[in-house]
C-alpha cells in the first residue's frame, strides 16, 4: 500500500479470482501512517480436483484501496506503480 497505510485484509482464490476466502493476518506493530513492512498472512484453502490451477491474492489497505485485479489499466513504461493482484500458477503432482 502507499502512504504508509497498512494492510487490513488479505483475501486468497483458488479460482482465478471466481471466489475468495479471508486470509489470517500476521501483522507486526507499526506506528500508524508508516505502515511500510511486510504483512504475513496464510490462508487454508481446498486444493481444486484438477491437474494445475491458479492462486491469485490481493490485499486491501487501511484507506479500503483494493489491488486491481489486472496491470493493464496502470501500465507504464517504467514499470512502476504496478500493485496488481499477485498470481501463481500451481501445478499438481497426486500420487495415486
Amino acid at each position: 500500500s502507499g502512504g504508509g497505510r497498512g494492510i487490513v485484509r488479505v483475501d486468497v482464490s483458488n479460482d482465478e479470482g471466481n471466489t475468495w476466502t479471508e486470509a489470517n493476518l500476521r501483522k507486526i506493530p507499526q506506528e500508524e501512517g508508516r505502515e511500510w513492512a511486510w504483512t504475513l498472512w496464510e490462508a487454508d484453502l481446498k486444493i481444486p480436483n484438477t491437474d494445475k490451477f491458479q492462486l491469485c491474492a490481493r490485499a486491501v489497505d487501511t484507506s479500503y484501496n483494493t489491488q486491481p485485479g489486472d496491470v493493464k489499466p496502470m501500465w507504464n513504461l517504467r514499470g512502476i506503480l504496478n500493485n496488481s493482484w499477485h498470481r501463481v500458477d500451481v501445478k499438481v503432482d497426486r500420487d495415486d
